[in-house]
């Protein structure tokens, strides 16, 4: 039911529009053909004849040579089958044009007088003005139409990347948090297992961690100072665990001026450079600075290295360092510089953000 009435509604629209252009066409005829006489119902009768071959040639054009083949850049087929028109169209006026005059100049009651007026050139000239304003108006409306899809199509596009960006991000940071959590847990065990009396505090510092993992990092952007403040926790976990055979140089700005950046940026590198970094034997290095200027945020990250993993390249160093480069390039794509090396026995990781760039995507 539904449907017929669609249908219906559509057939009604299609009827009514070839109404307007009838009548405004006749209206045209009327006053084309009449303009130097007094009585215009011969001219509405001869506009009469022209109607049919008009309309054929406004059907074709508007609703077929117009959309099929010139806004489908098919140049040569619409010039071609335009001729062809053209010239059937031709022969067609003259021959309702000679009939029109038959059958006025059979009418004694009708004023003959505007027929020997209008030679042929002017009658088909008359029929193709109306034809080509009918043509601009259909082209100027498909256009608008094909502007409409295309604006729909692009806005459908810009949300379909966005969800996917939206997804691949949460996919991230799923994989971030765990790897994160499994590691701190495994101190806070070491340290319960030894029954140190710093438990309490790791669990505390873990809390805080936690607190920012499971609900900051839901936000967009962060303030640069919450992500400084957890990198400190951070540190003060491997400080506990570690005791003297761990050397920390950190370095904080004293005012981040209300920077934001992406969350878990930084706190995966730092995480990264203690898990092959160290050794439970040896004597461990890390030295962390962060710096800002203007809109510019600076990371600066350099720490010791097994031997042992000497062999391993430096992509396959955990997950963290392949997400925040993925992360990085959706957040801040070209205001971005980062980089890895490996030299005279250090890792030396460096980030420099455009804070004022970053596209917060909700995730």
């Amino acid at each position: 039911m539904v449907k017929n009435n669609s249908l219906l509604i559509q057939v009604s629209k299609k009827l009514l529009e070839q109404a307007s252009i009838c009548l405004a066409a006749l209206l045209f005829f009327t006053f084309y053909f009449g303009i130097t006489i007094s009585d215009l119902v011969p001219a509405f009768t001869f506009g009469l004849f022209l109607l049919p071959v008009t309309m054929g040639m406004v059907n074709v054009f508007s609703f077929y040579l117009i959309p099929e083949f010139l806004f489908r850049q098919k140049h040569t087929w619409f010039a071609l089958y335009t001729a062809y028109t053209l010239v059937i169209s031709f022969f067609l006026i003259a021959l309702s044009s000679f009939y029109g005059f038959i059958f006025i100049n059979s009418l004694d009651s009708m004023d003959s007088s505007f027929l020997f007026s209008k030679n042929l050139y002017l009658i088909i000239v008359g029929v193709y003005i109306v034809v080509l304003l009918t043509s601009l108006f259909s082209a100027y409306r498909e256009s608008y139409k094909i502007h409409l899809r295309n604006q729909e199509l692009q806005f459908t596009l810009v949300n379909g990347e966005l969800e996917l960006k939206q997804e691949e991000l949460s996919y991230l940071k799923m994989q971030i948090h765990p790897h994160f959590l499994f590691n701190t847990l495994n101190t806070i065990y070491g340290s319960a297992i030894a029954k140190s009396a710093e438990t309490p505090e790791l669990i505390l510092k873990l809390s805080n961690l936690l607190d920012y993992i499971l609900y900051q990092t839901q936000k967009s952007l962060v303030p640069l100072q919450d992500e400084i403040d957890h990198l400190k926790d951070y540190l003060d976990l491997e400080k506990l665990r570690h005791g003297d055979r761990l050397q920390v140089c950190a370095d904080f700005p004293d005012e981040t001026t209300n920077l934001k950046i992406a969350p878990m940026l930084f706190l995966p590198l730092l995480e990264n450079s203690f898990k092959h970094g160290k050794s439970q034997e040896k004597h461990a290095f890390v030295e962390l600075h962060i710096s800002t200027e203007d809109d510019k945020v600076r990371f600066f990250l350099k720490n010791t290295f097994e031997e042992s993993l000497s062999k391993e390249t430096l992509s396959s160093t955990g997950i963290g360092l392949p997400n925040i480069k993925k992360r990085l390039g959706h957040l801040y794509p070209n205001s971005h510089k980062f980089s890895i090396q490996k030299l005279d026995g250090y890792f030396i990781v460096e980030l420099e953000l455009q804070s004022s760039q970053s596209k917060p995507i909700v995730s």
